[in-house]
């Protein structure tokens, strides 16, 4: 588990890095978690620029794992390669800076889903219950 700088005891901290909210002091990781040679999937709630996915990335490298891949369980597309004109950050212009563009990330939802309007059919009465 990778959490925030001061979070736990005996870890090992990435580097600063920047995400669509701003600069982030770091990830820790525990310095037994991570062995040399290990292969490891990182999981992340959500996936917007790729801040957060390379600092964990370079942290395992840091220790001698490798990353197979990036799951998210959200994954906003429209930073994946935006236009210049847009001035969106370029999640793939920082991993191919940062040397880690061979990781893949995978997203179980793209933002699509999150803008679609849900509809009621017609003659639909709310019981007042939860399901």
């Amino acid at each position: 588990m990778m959490r925030k700088q001061g979070k736990m005891p005996n870890a090992i901290s990435s580097d600063a890095y920047d995400t669509e909210y701003g600069k982030r002091t770091g990830l820790t990781v525990q310095k037994d978690k991570v062995k040399k040679g290990d292969r490891v999937l990182i999981i992340d709630d959500l996936v917007a620029t790729g801040g957060t996915l390379s600092s964990a990335i370079n942290l395992v490298h840091m220790l001698g794992g490798e990353v197979v891949e990036c799951a998210c369980v959200v994954e906003l597309k429209m930073f994946i390669d935006p236009s210049e004109e847009s001035g969106l950050p370029s999640r793939t212009k920082l991993f191919k800076s940062s040397n880690i563009n061979h990781v893949p990330v995978w997203g179980l939802i793209s933002e699509d889903v999150l803008t679609n309007e849900a509809t009621l059919p017609e003659g639909y009465v709310d019981d007042g219950e939860e399901h």
